[in-house]
């Protein structure tokens, strides 16, 4: 297999430029209310933006319930986490418990496109976030999501009228 760069496709199409406007707005809006933790919201927002609008709420919504559960399933692990004092024991049990669940809740509700992003929120939030402050760094996720999907969405929405009005009246 050879490798070889092809500088013809080197121009970005709507969805790139999309992509870059969805990602600048988040960062703008975070700079603005003094929040931390952009990374999550851009990375969900530049996910959420798909072809056109209504594939942008379906997988944005697929996304943000996912979370939701991970999330959930987050708090519960935190929760028995506390209540045994922290005993190495409850991570090798009950993170597969919950990474199990988390799946199975998913599929339950008929969210097979936001299994991945359900595990990924519990794995991350369960395995990286240090002890103080895990419940609430659940919750913040959680609604990170909800901000990058709603930029996705309002970019995407944003660009539909713009094509409405501009472009397909030309074709006429």
């Amino acid at each position: 297999m050879s490798i070889k760069f092809n500088w013809r496709k080197v121009r970005p199409g709507m969805r790139v430029i999309k992509s870059g406007l969805a990602v600048f707005l988040v960062i703008l809006l975070f700079n603005i209310m003094g929040w931390e933790g952009v990374q999550i919201s851009a990375l969900t927002a530049v996910f959420s933006l798909r072809e056109d609008f209504d594939s942008s709420i379906h997988f944005g919504s697929s996304r943000i319930l996912g979370n939701s559960i991970g999330g959930l399933c987050a708090i519960l692990y935190f929760l028995i986490e506390q209540a045994t004092g922290s005993a190495h024991w409850v991570t090798l049990i009950f993170v597969p418990i919950f990474t199990m669940m988390t799946i199975t809740a998913n599929v339950a509700l008929n969210n097979k496109a936001g299994v991945i992003g359900g595990v990924s929120a519990f794995l991350i939030i369960a395995l990286s976030v240090p002890s103080g402050s895990r419940i609430i760094y659940s919750l913040v996720r959680v609604f990170e999501t909800f901000v990058g999907v709603f930029i996705a969405i309002l970019v995407n929405s944003d660009w539909r009228a713009i094509k409405r009005k501009y472009i397909d009246k030309k074709q006429c």
